[in-house]
């Protein structure tokens, strides 16, 4: 498995931690006299890319518009197992789903694996992509961290000097937040020190990455 799984597992562990407070204010903030709304739901099948599963180790996420993002297996094996991008070992592209239509939004050239971690409600999604190269580090493939636009042109958000990132979420202005790999040897290992370098914290806006610090 590709160490980079464990990053992104972390991520989405602090994400739910940060979200959680609010979830607790916002439910404590309704009045237990408030007559109860009962709401009917439609359950879709959003589908895959031909493999077997779809978000299956990345949860959907959606925005205002009713836009979904994800990761969705293709029918193909990834050609890097065992140092495979997800653990089912396929080949699993971001996607966006929009109004009926499933769309795969690909990869970087030369990658087998995308997977989007974040979208806005102008429709642009942060993520991370394979490109293809073998990390001289870890020996294992290279995720980067992406923005795709509107459009579905996929834009390379680059690293801290290391060989690694990850792209988290996105807001309304375009602004990226995610973690990247700099130069500087990695002492500790851990959670956050599978990629032979410190990772740290960036904001990536109008094409510029920069470091958050400590």
């Amino acid at each position: 498995m590709n160490k980079s799984v464990g990053f992104r597992q972390v991520n989405r562990i602090a994400m739910l931690l940060v979200s959680l407070p609010w979830l607790v204010a916002q439910s404590a903030s309704q009045s237990p006299q408030a007559t109860p709304t009962h709401l009917r739901y439609k359950l879709i099948d959003l589908g895959t890319l031909g493999g077997p599963n779809s978000s299956e180790f990345a949860a959907p996420l959606i925005n205002k518009r009713g836009e979904v993002t994800g990761a969705a297996d293709t029918a193909e094996a990834d050609p890097n197992a065992p140092n495979c991008y997800e653990p089912d070992c396929f080949v699993t592209h971001t996607y966006r789903w929009r109004k009926g239509v499933f769309a795969d939004l690909g990869t970087l050239a030369g990658g087998f694996g995308s997977e989007g971690n974040g979208i806005n409600d102008n429709g642009q999604i942060a993520g991370q992509s394979l490109n293809g190269q073998i990390d001289p580090l870890l020996g294992t493939p290279e995720g980067i961290a992406v923005l795709w636009q509107s459009d579905g042109q996929i834009v390379d958000l680059g690293t801290l000097g290391g060989n690694e990132s990850l792209a988290a979420t996105v807001n309304n202005r375009g602004q990226v937040v995610g973690g990247a790999a700099n130069s500087i040897p990695d002492t500790f290992p851990g959670p956050l020190g599978f990629w032979g370098t410190q990772t740290r914290a960036f904001l990536w806006e109008k094409g510029v990455m920069r470091d958050l610090g400590d």
